[in-house]
């Protein structure tokens, strides 16, 4: 289903998800990938598509809770400026629902873990929203910076398959840009308040605000913001606090998005880091 949202337009899938399938700036091109049925993880409850788009999964990365397939119908609720995508229980126990609504500056997405009685809470888990893109662009990923104190101040996350000599990856004083090029797999997060993420592709920059983690416990690491590239796609994700996923509790977790044409990478990334949150 397609929904217009000021000068935004979106598809909504219907038979999975919560899944938002495309997303275009009226008169700009298609921004997210589109991957079909042939990436698969495939789990004890079935196999887990990933088809593109933009999903919301639950953190920390455990198979049983995180890779619950989402083939199932979805409830859409929509009225001027707002649309609503809700999914039934998963094999985890979890209702999942995103909710995309205009803004001042673009679109406000919402992101609700609810735990059903059948939850079976072993660890506190934690909202993980995330964005496909196709190969070919630049992801930027901000880090704090500026203060004179002598305590540290940021975190940078890497995931264990993730070489720092990748040629794709570029440490900049403000910043990691990575290329979403071929090559081996790629993970790297930041937190506590990288502000921003942002993907830069043919002259059109996306940009996803973060929630800060400061004071509050955050899985990988404290890595708020995440840019993941392998498997023919470029991710860019954000993680909220953890919740006890007691039976019967919801966790949010809440992002902005904006989407402007951009004449550089140089410009892209002083975009992104501009909104950089104050440490």
């Amino acid at each position: 289903m397609s929904f217009a949202l000021g000068p935004y337009e979106v598809d909504i899938a219907t038979s999975f998800g919560p899944r938002i399938t495309s997303l275009r700036r009226r008169g700009g091109p298609e921004l997210l990938a589109h991957l079909g049925d042939d990436v698969v993880i495939e789990q004890a409850s079935g196999p887990y598509v990933f088809r593109g788009g933009h999903r919301l999964w639950a953190a920390p990365e455990t198979p049983a809770v995180t890779y619950a397939p989402d083939d199932h119908e979805c409830a859409i609720s929509a009225s001027e400026g707002y649309v609503s995508i809700s999914a039934p229980p998963d094999s985890a126990g979890i209702s999942k629902r995103i909710v995309v609504s205009e803004s001042k500056n673009g679109l406000m997405v919402e992101h609700v873990l609810t735990f059903g009685s059948d939850h079976h809470a072993e660890q506190p888990l934690a909202p993980w929203a995330i964005t496909q893109f196709p190969m070919g662009g630049h992801a930027v990923l901000p880090l704090a910076g500026g203060d004179t104190s002598p305590l540290p101040n940021r975190n940078l996350v890497l995931w264990p398959y993730t070489n720092v000599d990748d040629p794709r990856i570029s440490f900049r004083s403000d910043a990691v840009v990575v290329e979403a090029g071929p090559g081996a797999k790629i993970k790297l997060g930041a937190g506590p308040s990288p502000g921003q993420l942002g993907y830069f592709r043919d002259g059109w920059l996306f940009l996803k605000t973060v929630e800060s983690g400061r004071g509050r416990t955050v899985p990988d690491f404290g890595a708020v913001g995440q840019v993941y590239v392998g498997d023919g796609f470029c991710e860019l994700e954000s993680v909220g606090p953890v919740s006890s996923a007691a039976p019967g509790t919801s966790a949010v977790l809440t992002e902005m998005w904006s989407v402007a044409e951009c004449s550089s990478l140089g410009e892209a990334r002083q975009r992104v880091t501009h909104g950089l949150a104050t440490p």
